[in-house]
């Protein structure tokens, strides 16, 4: 349920309906409506509580019941295309230009994640992806540097400019390579280094991981990339994003990566599921990025299917790259090239021009 302040309305009757909401045992959010006017949503079994019940307050202008279960990233609840605003000029959503994030799979030495972030900074990509925590399949592959990772990453805003965005693979506590236990958990760190804080598929419903996520960000209100689960419905990708806001943390941005169908892995990774981005906007408020690389899993097929998503609607690319992918520890196989990156950068920015 959503609550329409009216224009006329003062601080003195919003306080009045916050009360009566928390008085009858349910939460709320409070949101600047398009036109400057509040909004007010309800959370909770509202099942039972007649819309009347808030609208003979004064200062209120009407009451919508929603009908979606993911209430507060639905576009019922707020019809203007959410915009976040990384600082510096740096936006994700909304009709500007698209949102590049690019950068390998993971964060393999100094070296390579200088020469990467030189050539993706000078391609005009504000925002630079790396994995610090790599959670593997094989428990004997490369599982990422940590904290070492993150501090490259640091270095990499610091001299390039950059954004960065890398992903928090859950609450557990990191051990290094002396098999000591770090004391801060995995997500406490990501949260201290990254501007964007990226959710892989694997955690996409671990909900009370996602719960903490909210919590823990709620007052800095830092941006959570959610990427969908290889073989999860698109309400639960929602209801996912619901989660996070939920507990306080309304800046999400849904990431579309591929999924897992009857597809032969010879010829793709998992099946890009490119028909989902107009799906989403319709039904979400929120910001959607694609992931070409890990949807297709081959670095030749990676150009087509990102224009494709741009071509839809997506709101940006995420996408990885390596300055010498055949001896990339991880993905090298999808990661494409600096001139592969430059040639989709230009193309991609050309069908978004004729789109906005």
């Amino acid at each position: 349920m959503i609550i329409h302040m009216s224009k006329l309305a003062t601080p003195e009757d919003q306080n009045r309906v916050l009360s009566r909401i928390t008085g009858a045992g349910f939460k709320y959010e409070v949101i600047k409506g398009a036109t400057g006017i509040n909004v007010i949503g309800i959370l909770g079994d509202l099942s039972q509580i007649s819309e009347t019940y808030f609208e003979d307050l004064e200062g209120v202008d009407k009451v919508v019941r929603i009908s979606k279960a993911y209430k507060l990233v639905s576009r019922e609840y707020s019809s203007a295309d959410k915009v976040i605003d990384l600082g510096d000029d740096v936006l994700v959503g909304g009709p500007g230009e698209l949102a590049f994030m690019a950068g390998p799979c993971s964060l393999e030495s100094e070296d390579q994640v200088m020469k990467i972030a030189a050539y993706v900074s000078l391609m005009g990509i504000k925002i630079m992806r790396g994995g610090a925590y790599k959670p593997r399949t094989s428990p004997y592959s490369f599982q990422g540097h940590g904290v070492e990772g993150l501090k490259l990453l640091a270095t990499v805003r610091e001299k390039f400019g950059l954004k960065i965005i890398t992903e928090a693979t859950g609450l557990h506590y990191h051990v290094n390579q002396d098999g000591v236990r770090e004391k801060r958990n995995v997500l406490e760190n990501v949260i201290e280094y990254a501007d964007i804080i990226q959710i892989g598929a694997r955690n996409m419903k671990s909900y009370g991981f996602l719960q903490e996520l909210g919590i823990l960000t709620k007052m800095s209100k830092q941006p959570i990339l959610l990427k969908r689960g290889d073989s999860s419905k698109l309400k639960d990708f929602l209801l996912a994003a619901e989660y996070i806001v939920a507990n306080g943390n309304p800046n999400v941005i849904l990431c579309l990566r591929g999924i897992r169908t009857f597809e032969d892995e010879k010829f793709q990774r998992y099946t890009p599921d490119i028909g989902a981005i107009t799906v989403l906007k319709r039904e979400s408020n929120l910001p959607v990025i694609f992931d070409p690389s890990h949807s297709v899993g081959y670095r030749v097929n990676v150009p087509g299917v990102a224009l494709a998503a741009v071509a839809a609607g997506a709101d940006g690319l995420l996408i990885e790259t390596h300055n010498d992918p055949a001896n990339a520890l991880c993905d090298g196989e999808q990661s494409v090239t600096e001139s592969q990156l430059a040639d989709i950068k230009s193309k991609a920015d050309a069908i978004r021009h004729l789109l906005v």
